[in-house]
């Protein structure tokens, strides 16, 4: 259902109600009407990422895909905890479950990431108190990547990971 489609219903399903309301200012109106929109924007938000596909995930932002990670975890029966932001010590989330804290660096993009995303992600394990640490990427690793996160214990999902969990929890 698209965000036109979902204002009409809203629209149609209140109408009745609105004719029984007294009078408001036309600023009252305007408000109001702009609430519904804000709410039914998230809603349709919160409805699109949680069912993004890959290629959906490919034209998202760096946050957007944060966001989207953190429906697939906590369908996956984690507690999520955002930090990504400026500042944010290479880490974007943590994910918990059964006792571990896991840090999770989320990387949407177009290439091949590199060495750096592991070595940030390694920091903010110890920064953030976590047990594990991870690199989630829409895309692909170089080798020295991998070989660097195998020496420090960090799991990689590259795209084919990414697609197989996105498709085992719908």
């Amino acid at each position: 259902m698209d965000l036109t489609h979902l204002l009409n219903a809203v629209i149609t399903a209140a109408a009745p109600v609105v004719m029984r309301l007294p009078p408001l200012a036309p600023l009252g109106y305007l408000l109001a009407a702009l609430l519904l929109l804000k709410i039914s924007r998230a809603i349709y938000r919160r409805r699109r990422f949680r069912r993004a596909g890959i290629h959906l995930i490919d034209t998202m932002s760096g946050t957007e895909f944060e966001q989207r990670l953190a429906i697939l975890f906590r369908r996956r029966g984690y507690r999520v905890a955002a930090i990504g932001q400026s500042g944010d010590f290479g880490g974007d989330l943590i994910v918990s479950k059964d006792g571990v804290r896991t840090v999770v660096q989320a990387k949407r993009w177009q290439g091949r990431v590199g060495v750096t995303a592991v070595q940030e992600v390694v920091a903010a394990k110890s920064m953030y108190g976590c047990t594990q640490a991870m690199v989630v990427t829409n895309s692909f690793f170089t080798r020295p990547a991998h070989t660097l996160a195998t020496a420090n214990g960090v799991e990689l999902w590259d795209r084919p990971q990414l697609i197989r969990m996105l498709l085992a929890t719908r």
